[in-house]
């Protein structure tokens, strides 16, 4: 991956978010590196806030305005929600477009302190439509928010779409250990 990339990105996540982040990686066989960066106490107290740096060297048909970087932004200090969202960019990189909407199963749970292993994708929560986009100097960057689930949710979200689902009584997008959707009365 581009080293002038990985710096340029960083930069810009920490000037925008005005926290200093702390830079992790992974990769898988046959697939390029993932860095992820990682912003405690962001966008408030006692969240962790994750980063992905290289889905966006991607190609994908869908990205004609940009292309996506994900981040998980949730009431944890588990940083394996960091690494499930640099898996997930890395097993589809040039396969998924990673829209609005979509959603995403994995075979285990995504952290060690929730049992969801599911999540769909879109707009941050904490950031408006202006915020989300980056200009940097070789590509336009749109951040997309990851929101986990219950595997049991994914029919639910998939029935009931995006906007029924958020407006659920008992959906909190940013705590990983809330109720399950699917089993509630």
């Amino acid at each position: 991956m581009n080293k002038e990339f990985e710096r340029e990105w960083l930069l810009a996540l920490e000037k925008r978010f005005g926290v200093e982040a702390t830079i992790a990686q992974i990769t898988l066989e046959n697939q390029p590196r993932m860095l992820i960066y990682y912003f405690q106490d962001f966008p408030a107290k006692g969240m962790l806030t994750a980063v992905t740096a290289g889905l966006s060297s991607a190609s994908h048909p869908d990205w004609q305005y940009g292309k996506p970087e994900l981040c998980f932004a949730l009431n944890t200090s588990d940083s394996k929600w960091g690494t499930a969202a640099a898996y997930l960019a890395q097993v589809f990189f040039n396969q998924k477009p990673f829209g609005y909407e979509s959603s995403f199963a994995m075979q285990q749970p995504m952290s060690g302190d929730s049992a969801m292993n599911a999540c769909f994708v879109h707009r941050p929560a904490f950031l408006n439509n202006e915020q989300i986009k980056f200009e940097l100097k070789d590509r336009t960057i749109f951040l997309a928010g990851l929101f986990p689930m219950y595997p049991e949710e994914i029919s639910l979200y998939e029935s009931q779409g995006f906007q029924n689902f958020w407006d659920t009584p008992g959906f909190d997008p940013y705590n990983p250990r809330r109720a399950n959707l699917a089993l509630q009365g």
